[in-house]
């Protein structure tokens, strides 16, 4: 995917295209979504830069939202997109789980800002586990994972939020504002 087809207005454009007639306005979100994302993993792209911030050129902070052009069936907006690309990541690991009977834990930190003060209890993590796991020994899995969430935050996502911060500002971007909550996504297996 080159990082020119990846705009919100490219995504309200497959959204209003022929293709889409008859189906809903979901169905359509999403099947926008898969031709956007489609290959993103393995496009080469994952240290390409277009300014010397360091930010992604897919980064959401660099497109404007469209217009609503009329008839065009309800669009997307920024917050809509990254909620909605999220559950297509835990649909894919559902999937994923159900086809070899595997089990999958993902933890994700948001981008966020990030102070030289931020603490790993300041910022919010998205969390998946294959349910199964979590209903058949919730006891261990829930410690264990909390020690893992922990680590992660601490080790990991604040640092890379205080880089991220510092590259917002270089390029005059202002990152969004933390969530502090912890999001657990544990779709029924």
């Amino acid at each position: 995917m080159g990082s020119c087809r990846f705009t919100m207005s490219s995504l309200a454009t497959l959204h209003c295209l022929a293709f889409a007639q008859g189906f809903s306005n979901n169905e359509r979100q999403a099947a926008a979504r898969a031709l956007l994302r489609h290959d993103a993993h393995i496009d080469g792209t994952h240290y390409q830069t277009k300014t010397p911030g360091g930010l992604h050129p897919s980064y959401i902070g660099f497109h404007p939202t469209p217009a609503q052009q009329p008839n065009s069936g309800r669009a997307l907006t920024h917050k809509e997109l990254i909620d909605a690309t999220l559950q297509d990541v835990f649909d894919a690991i559902a999937m994923q789980d159900r086809l070899d009977g595997g089990i999958s834990l993902l933890v994700r930190c948001p981008g966020s800002e990030a102070g030289l003060t931020t603490s790993p209890e300041q910022i919010g993590v998205d969390l998946y586990i294959t349910p199964r796991e979590l209903q058949e020994v919730p006891q261990p899995v829930g410690g264990d994972i909390a020690v893992l969430v922990q680590s992660f935050s601490q080790e990991f996502a604040v640092p890379h939020l205080q880089r991220f911060t510092k590259r917002c500002n270089i390029e005059n971007i202002k990152p969004p504002k933390p969530c502090k909550s912890l999001c657990c996504c544990f779709l029924n297996d």
